[in-house]
């Protein structure tokens, strides 16, 4: 398994997804959305690089992490990477939360093995004109009323 470069871990996040978790910070998002929250992510320069085992392995010794998100900036720009953080994730029983600007049918179309799993997925993009203080969905505040989480669960073959 090779390495992996990612910004960071914030462990023990309360209100990013249903579950108390791990954001796992992607290396980068091209998107620019206007007035990003994560803008300033994209100009520090602190990168790491771990294996996704190891990665898991960091989010797994804090006993209150129940899962990761994936979110900050944009893991689908790093798809071999992506998926190897979420397997390494079910596997070792973490629950997932996945935050994209991709729409439903992006995602499904470029990722359809991981709608296979029981993953969370925040679809939509930032878009300030959508900006709304009360907007939830599975319990989790979003930012734009076009944004939505879609929980998709295990296929039985």
């Amino acid at each position: 398994m090779s390495n992996i470069t990612f910004k960071g871990i914030i462990h023990n996040v309360l209100n990013d997804a249903p579950f108390i978790g791990a954001i796992l910070i992607a290396n980068t998002c091209h998107r620019g959305c206007t007035g990003c929250i994560n803008e300033y992510l994209k100009d520090d320069a602190t990168l790491y690089e771990m294996t996704a085992t190891k990665i898991i392995d960091e989010v797994k010794k804090n006993g209150l992490n129940e899962g990761i998100i994936l979110s900050g900036l944009e893991w689908s720009e790093q798809p071999n990477d992506f998926f190897d953080i979420v397997l390494v994730a079910l596997n070792r029983d973490l629950k997932i939360m996945v935050y994209t600007y991709l729409e439903e049918n992006e995602f499904t179309y470029l990722f359809p093995s991981l709608v296979r799993h029981p993953i969370f997925i925040k679809f939509g993009a930032y878009l300030p004109d959508l900006l709304c203080d009360s907007h939830f969905s599975h319990g989790v505040k979003l930012a734009t009323t076009n944004q939505y989480i879609k929980y998709f669960g295990a296929i039985n073959s």
